[in-house]
């Protein structure tokens, strides 16, 4: 029988004092300073598929790799377009979003 997978994070995106946008992954990524929140969603995706490729370093040396850094690891080889569609999906009803 096939083990459920891990949940993926949770982002959030929020706008800090100075007006730029911060989009954080927890555990995965992080991106701050952007004018916009499409630039922050845009440099998210970079940022995911960047530690994407740190976790499967990780996990090809041996080291420990948790189910949701696997999650992560499948969502980034399906393309950029399914990475997209999970931040972008998580923050649909994000209030700080606008």
């Amino acid at each position: 029988m096939p083990s459920k997978p891990a949940p993926l994070p949770t982002p959030t995106m929020t706008q800090t004092e100075d007006g730029t946008w911060t989009l954080d992954v927890p555990g995965i990524a992080s991106t701050t300073g952007h004018p916009a929140p499409e630039w922050a969603m845009a440099k998210a995706v970079e940022a995911v598929r960047r530690a994407a490729s740190d976790i499967v370093r990780r996990w090809v040396a041996g080291k420990p790799v948790t189910p949701v850094e696997q999650q992560v690891v499948l969502v980034v080889t399906r393309g950029d377009a399914q990475v997209y569609s999970w931040l972008e999906g998580a923050l649909v009803d994000d209030p700080k979003r606008r």
